[in-house]
């Protein structure tokens, strides 16, 4: 079963004024939504961008609203490793192969907390996540740097560089090494989120 991204919590906290309890709900993550892994090697950039829906079901959520903070439980996002397609098969294969994805096929992303830039209004600044690749887990902050709401629906986007050796990873080096990429991937997303009843 595959599950939201972390940060289609958000823009359900903002239907709500001025909170100090436990809430609960229901959203779904909408076909439109994108997300992609970025990097780059000496000889060109290349974009993996995930081909298969994010997600299929509805999802529960739960949070605790304490001052600028909002607490999260239940909520993970699951990537196929691969269903990500970085535009030619090579890349593709060292893709997959350096993230191991046959001992571990997903990247899993556990949303933890928000912060919110101003907490009368429930705007979220930025998230608290844990990321597992290849049976490691780190934690970061995740920047969002875009916010927008209607009745219906609520988008959000943001964007956050790792470093595959933060996970026991060896960049790959292909063609005998005369390519050598680079450390560095920068997870982007652009998150179409519908409420649901």
């Amino acid at each position: 079963m595959k599950k939201i991204l972390p940060t289609l919590l958000i823009p359900a906290l903002c239907t709500f004024p001025v909170l100090t309890q436990a809430q609960d709900g229901k959203v779904r993550l909408s076909d439109e939504s994108k997300l992609s892994i970025k990097g780059k090697s000496n000889v060109n950039e290349f974009r993996c961008q995930a081909e298969h829906d994010l997600q299929q079901d509805s999802l529960n959520y739960f949070y605790q609203v304490s001052g600028d903070t909002v607490t999260v439980n239940g909520v993970l996002l699951a990537l196929e490793i691969d269903q990500f397609d970085c535009g030619k098969r090579a890349i593709n294969r060292d893709f997959r192969s350096t993230l191991k994805y046959k001992e571990y096929p997903f990247i899993e992303i556990i949303l933890n907390e928000l912060v919110l830039a101003d907490p009368s209004d429930i705007i979220p600044e930025e998230a608290l996540v844990t990321i597992r690749i290849a049976g490691v887990e780190q934690k970061y902050t995740v920047p969002l740097h875009s916010f927008s709401s209607s009745e219906e629906h609520f988008t959000v986007g943001g964007n956050k560089v790792l470093y595959m050796t933060d996970f026991g990873l060896t960049p790959p080096s292909p063609m005998f090494g005369l390519i050598k990429v680079d450390d560095e991937l920068d997870i982007q997303f652009d998150l179409v989120i519908r409420r649901q009843p």
